[in-house]
């Protein structure tokens, strides 16, 4: 498939979908790979990754549905969320941590570090598209807080960016999408 078509046709699949189909350690590695080619100002490279497999995709759940617990009042709490924090790692074959690396290097603000890991993550997508593997991007359950940092090891002058969850699936990955508008309407020329 061309690059074009890739990026037409890549759809965002959420973790209820997929097949419970293991994905190969090998294919998830070549995918972060594709990550390490993104644009970076000054090679500052702030994207860092922490992948949950086998066990520890429980434990991400198990962490998320008790901070869950912690933090929200029970006269607020939904059993439903709660459950959907705890059982959904389990429906991925990997879950990978997005974290925005602070290189605190002089003349690279922040933001710029941050769009330089959104741009990881898109050749993550794409390649994991090419591959025929379906990925959801999660911000997860108050990724900001010192909390959720500490558990994935982010630092906290970092930031947690959200987690891409990985996972074959039935329906079909690449399918033609909709946008709502043109870029025409979206574009000023002057």
């Amino acid at each position: 498939m061309k690059l074009e078509q890739i990026i037409n046709n890549r759809r965002n699949i959420k973790p209820q979908f997929f097949s419970g189909e293991t994905i190969p350690d090998d294919q998830i590695k070549q995918i972060l790979a594709s990550a390490n080619w993104a644009p970076s100002h000054r090679y500052t490279e702030p994207w860092r990754f922490v992948v949950f497999s086998g066990v520890s995709r429980s434990s991400l759940g198990v962490f998320q549905s008790t901070l869950y617990d912690e933090t929200i009042s029970l006269e607020n709490q939904d059993q439903g969320k709660r459950d959907k924090l705890l059982k959904t790692p389990c429906l991925a074959s990997h879950i990978v941590a997005v974290i925005a690396k602070n290189t605190q290097t002089p003349k690279v603000p922040f933001v710029e570090e941050i769009m330089a890991v959104s741009c990881a993550v898109q050749n993550i997508l794409l390649s994991s598209a090419s591959k025929e593997i379906a990925v959801h991007w999660s911000s997860g359950f108050m990724p900001e807080s010192d909390a959720m940092k500490t558990f994935v090891g982010c630092k906290s002058i970092d930031v947690l960016l959200g987690f891409l969850y990985f996972g074959k699936c039935d329906q079909k990955i690449n399918k033609p999408g909709k946008r709502f508008s043109s870029i025409q309407s979206k574009t000023t020329w002057r």
